[in-house]
């Protein structure tokens, strides 16, 4: 048994060896492709491996560059009439194709303010950073790796996520929906007058919030933190855990039914909500 373990990392190793050499020894590509933003509505990523880097412009064009140094991992942007397409797909098969060895490259994407109505952007195995970015409308869908959004505007944003850490700071929009199956939901400063966000497995931490209309928040296991930036001047409140370990700690909270898996109380003449449920995890609102 030892001898075939050893012999399953040798062949890992020389694996990884072969890999290595065969991307050095191929000649990288650097490429650049600009659009004028009057003829661009929509933007749309179908991305398998590569990071994503979504960042804001002072140009009056969309500007999409990358160095290609796995020519097995190709990049194809095209237009297709008022939506710019940005798609990669990885090209190895059998049990190496999930394997990354090394750093992966990166797609950065440079974006005018309210240049583009909506973003779309589907990622498989790679990491996104969006910062800076005004638009109508976001949606990102990823299987793993991590989610870094930094001043985001936007009316509308919808991020759903199979794996990996998601972290928001310093943004600002009407409406987000958070669907998340595991990895922790970090938000800091996010202005949204409703939120929803539900998560099978992983934490959920908010701070330094504004108060809402509407702020729902559902986990199967993970614990939830809500700290506001201001004291809630009007709140109708309601925790729910199964854990039987809820915290609340508000400026002129007023009790209304106080169990061990359930707070539920008010603030104010109650013109907005706020919804917390957890089966297993320790809720926290100050």
């Amino acid at each position: 048994m030892k001898k075939a373990i050893i012999a399953l990392i040798f062949v890992i190793v020389l694996g990884g060896i072969f890999f290595t050499l065969k991307i050095n020894g191929e000649k990288s590509v650097n490429e650049e492709q600009s659009f004028d933003i009057e003829q661009i509505e929509e933007l749309e990523l179908n991305i398998e491996s590569w990071n994503i880097a979504l960042e804001n412009t002072e140009s009056e064009k969309l500007t999409i560059e990358f160095e290609e140094k796995q020519q097995n991992n190709p990049i194809e942007v095209k237009k297709d009439g008022n939506k710019v397409k940005v798609l990669q797909q990885d090209n190895e098969e059998g049990v190496m194709k999930n394997f990354s060895f090394g750093k992966k490259d990166t797609i950065h994407i440079y974006i005018p303010k309210n240049a583009v109505d909506r973003i779309a952007l589907k990622n498989s195995y790679g990491d996104i950073k969006i910062n800076n970015i005004e638009t109508e409308e976001l949606s990102v869908s990823t299987d793993s790796g991590a989610k870094i959004i930094k001043g985001l505007t936007a009316n509308k944003g919808t991020i759903t996520s199979k794996d990996g850490e998601l972290s928001i700071v310093d943004s600002t929009l009407n409406e987000l929906t958070i669907a998340a199956t595991n990895g922790d939901s970090y938000m800091t400063r996010v202005n949204s007058p409703k939120m929803k966000i539900t998560s099978t497995g992983g934490e959920v931490l908010m701070k330094e919030i504004s108060e809402g209309k509407s702020l729902f928040v559902e986990t199967a296991s993970g614990d939830i933190t809500i700290s506001y930036k201001e004291a809630p001047k009007s709140l109708g409140l309601m925790a729910n855990s199964e854990s039987s370990d809820i915290d609340v700690n508000l400026e002129g909270y007023q009790k209304e039914k106080h169990t061990d898996t359930l707070k539920k109380g008010k603030i104010g003449d109650v013109s907005n909500k706020l919804e917390l449920i957890s089966k297993e995890g320790i809720i926290t609102v100050k």
